[in-house]
């Protein structure tokens, strides 16, 4: 009984049918990996900004009273810097959201990996500002007591300062976490590849 042939062209016509039909399948697997993938990402980042805008409205109501009831000036600063701050954070989170909310375009494989390290690497840096904020603030309310007339500012806007970025500083790490945690979850099929040859078929997957 004779086994078929390597170099048969029938043979070959199966093989190369073989690898169509995996490539077919591969293909439709991952465009519905990075379609599901992205949905999530954006349902993240939908909720993320509607806590942002949802922190930024509460502050436009205390600061609001607070500013309007308040009789020490110092309180009335902080509560004035406090709105002014989510003057900001709103200005962020509302076109953060629709944008989320509508999903944008489809995305390839490649495409959706690097929004998703674009997206981590802003927290990241946020972080690091946020960091900055909180520095800022601390000075101005410990410079407060050199600064005469000036002093209730001071004091009140570096304690706003400090609120402001303690808050961010969480809001970003938090952030940061739940988009690295999803990214756990990115198809590797961008890591598999066929190579074909004379001598065969090869599947290969890169590990690092």
């Amino acid at each position: 009984m004779n086994c078929p042939s390597f170099e048969s062209v029938p043979y070959k016509r199966s093989i190369m049918r073989t690898i169509i039909i995996f490539l077919l399948l591969s293909a439709s697997t991952a465009f519905g990996q990075v379609s599901q993938y992205l949905g999530d990402f954006n349902k993240i980042n939908e909720n993320l900004m509607l806590g942002l805008g949802s922190y930024a409205v509460t502050n436009f109501v205390v600061g609001g009273i607070g500013y309007a009831t308040s009789q020490d000036q110092a309180i009335k600063h902080f509560h004035e810097m406090n709105v002014m701050w989510n003057t900001v954070n709103l200005g962020l989170a509302v076109p953060g959201y629709l944008k989320a909310k509508r999903g944008g375009k489809a995305l390839t494989l490649e495409e959706m990996i690097k929004e998703q390290k674009k997206t981590e690497t802003i927290f990241l840096v946020n972080d690091v500002l946020d960091l900055g904020y909180i520095a800022t603030g601390i000075w101005m309310r410990n410079e407060a007591a050199n600064q005469g007339d000036r002093a209730d500012m001071f004091k009140g806007y570096g304690n706003s300062l400090i609120l402001q970025g303690s808050f961010l500083l969480a809001f970003d790490a938090y952030a940061y976490y739940l988009h690295r945690n999803h990214a756990k979850q990115l198809p590797m099929l961008d890591k598999v590849s066929v190579h074909t040859s004379g001598a065969g078929v090869a599947l290969v997957v890169a590990l690092d």
